[in-house]
């Protein structure tokens, strides 16, 4: 029977091959972050008729003959293109500029996907909606530093980790600030009776021991509500201490949180003091408990009035303006002139009041950044503070061309892939994230009708040959006749 008979029908065959593969690019045309591929064909084996001969000192050596035995497909590769962008102004419709993959959790599988338009389910947990497989990343606590790589979650009304105590019972007495030296008598000790029976006592940057205390320490002792200083710890004026202790009156049961930080204030006209939290707008301060401050939004406070700034760390600056400034001097019931502000009626350094929001801040938008940071906006519904929530991960491979596909839009790695290298986005080489858009499909539709054509005429001309070879074969057949 004639080669060439099977040499074109392996020319159909792979023909169809590549018609299925062009069928499917165009299929996907309008799939977000799919990769069209590309089929690549081989030569078959060749039937060597005479092997070609050396060169000899009185002749010219010859080549072989041989008669191809016809083709294969040689790769169906994966081009792994950039996909142009569609706006969707989704903000967990999310988009990799450049080298990399998003990466899921399907059912305990790690998989691997360029399509990125996730929501979230009823739990708040970021997914591919089509198939439930959680994005990973890398979550962020409430210090502020970036976790183990975990499902992503986070939903509206989530309340703030810092702000997790809230609401803080108005009978608390959680905190007493020493900030001056006549605060503690000759022996190092300060004594405060609300201090008796108080549990976990601790103090910001030092060391609580039981026995006599050396520099950087103090002992307690909850009988009397007295603490013991060592002599280079003395609280001061410009070197105040926070105590933190548990309320004896909750049972222990819960950690009272701090609400002035640090106190940094003159004797005379203006002090600051750093708090945690902020007075509700418009609150009256009360200074040492004696003096009311009213606010005033000018950028110095005048008498009787204080400013509120927010502060870098997430605290915030009250300042305070004289207390009687201008009152003339007086004349007492004995005759005798008296100052309008006696000597010790100076801007407090011990201890503030004032009645704050208490309630936590929760999260009321979010928004992701190049770097898939999620930060989320937080409210208490005074003021507002942000904070990261979680960092989406992005996995890059020495071959991303050989990636498995498995459908779904998802990949998995195969022996020619190499492993997940999984970290931010933008580091090493690992693509940034464009929030609120898709990347579309690099399917070509010029390229494609093109390869079509291409392919048809040559399933076209292998069938030729085959009507050509029976013609052939029916002419050797006539011959008996």
């Amino acid at each position: 029977m004639m080669r060439s008979l099977y040499s074109a029908i392996s020319g159909l065959k792979n023909h169809q091959v590549k018609m299925d593969v062009i069928g499917n690019n165009i299929s996907n045309v309008n799939t977000p972050g799919f990769k069209r591929s590309r089929v690549s064909f081989a030569t078959e084996l060749s039937q060597t008729m005479k092997g070609a001969s050396a060169a000899s000192p009185t002749q010219g050596g010859t080549n072989a003959t041989q008669v191809g035995l016809g083709m294969r497909i040689g790769s169906i590769d994966q081009i792994m293109t950039q996909g142009s962008s569609q706006s969707t102004g989704k903000a967990t419709d999310l988009m990799l500029q450049g080298t990399g993959f998003f990466v899921l959790n399907y059912n305990g599988q790690e998989v691997y996907t360029r399509a990125g338009g996730f929501d979230r389910d009823s739990n708040g947990t970021l997914i591919d909606p089509a198939t439930g497989a959680k994005v990973q990343g890398f979550s962020w606590g409430a210090d502020d530093t970036r976790g183990a790589v975990s499902d992503i979650r986070f939903k509206i009304g989530d309340v703030l980790a810092a702000d997790s105590f809230f609401p803080i019972p108005e009978s608390d007495n959680s905190n007493i600030t020493l900030s001056a030296a006549s605060d503690l008598s000759a022996n190092y000790m300060y004594e405060d009776t609300d201090l008796i029976g108080a549990q976990n006592l601790t103090i910001d940057g030092m060391t609580r021991v039981s026995g006599t205390p050396l520099s950087g320490q103090f002992s307690f002792d909850p009988i009397h509500g007295l603490i013991t200083f060592a002599s280079d710890c003395v609280p001061s004026t410009a070197n105040p201490i926070t105590i933190h202790f548990q309320d004896p009156s909750d049972g222990g049961t819960s950690n009272s949180p701090a609400i002035i930080d640090s106190v940094d204030a003159t004797t005379t006209t203006l002090g600051t003091v750093i708090v945690a939290y902020p007075p509700k707008p418009g609150a009256t301060v009360y200074n040492n408990s004696v003096d009311p401050y009213t606010y005033t939004d000018s950028d110095t406070p005048g008498n009787g009035q204080y400013t509120i700034k927010a502060l870098s760390g997430g605290n915030y600056q009250i300042t305070f303006g004289p207390m009687h400034a201008g009152v003339p001097a007086y004349t007492d019931d004995a005759g005798v002139v008296q100052d309008a502000v006696p000597p010790d009626d100076t801007v407090a350094t011990t201890s503030i009041s004032y009645d704050f929001t208490n309630k936590p801040h929760t999260l009321k938008d979010f928004s992701i950044d190049q770097s898939g940071v999620i930060t989320g906006v937080y409210s208490n519904g005074v003021d507002e503070v942000s904070h990261k929530i979680a960092q989406i991960a992005v996995a890059s491979f020495a071959n991303d061309a050989g990636l498995q596909n498995v459908g779904g839009n998802f990949f998995t790695m195969s022996n020619n892939s190499g492993m997940a290298s999984i970290g931010a986005a933008g580091e090493d080489g690992r693509a940034s994230i464009i929030s609120n858009n898709l990347e579309m499909s690099n399917v070509d539709l010029s390229t494609e009708f093109t390869d079509m054509i291409v392919t048809q005429r040559g399933f076209q001309a292998n069938s030729r040959v085959i009507t050509v070879s029976d013609t052939l074969l029916e002419e050797l057949i006539n011959l008996k006749r």
